[in-house]
């Protein structure tokens, strides 16, 4: 079967409506630890970020060279 731009939007319409009816408690605990994380210096508007961006290119540099080797069986 050949999925059709009807058939994406449809899937969307009803991935959105059981989205809807969801309903995500959170713990007063699991606030007050975003909000910890949120309020740290380097989280805020301004703060220098670009080591994150050395760090994921370093990252994938480590791993460019990996090659899946076949599970023995």
């Amino acid at each position: 079967m050949n999925p059709t731009r009807e058939d994406g939007l449809r899937t969307l319409q009803e991935s959105s409506e059981l989205a809807a009816e969801i309903r995500i408690e959170l713990t007063e605990r699991y606030v007050r630890l975003i909000e910890a994380v949120e309020a740290l210096p380097e989280n805020q508007a301004g703060a220098d970020k670009s080591g994150r961006w050395r760090g994921g290119r370093s990252y994938w540099r480590f791993f460019e060279g990996a090659r899946r080797i076949p599970r023995a069986e």
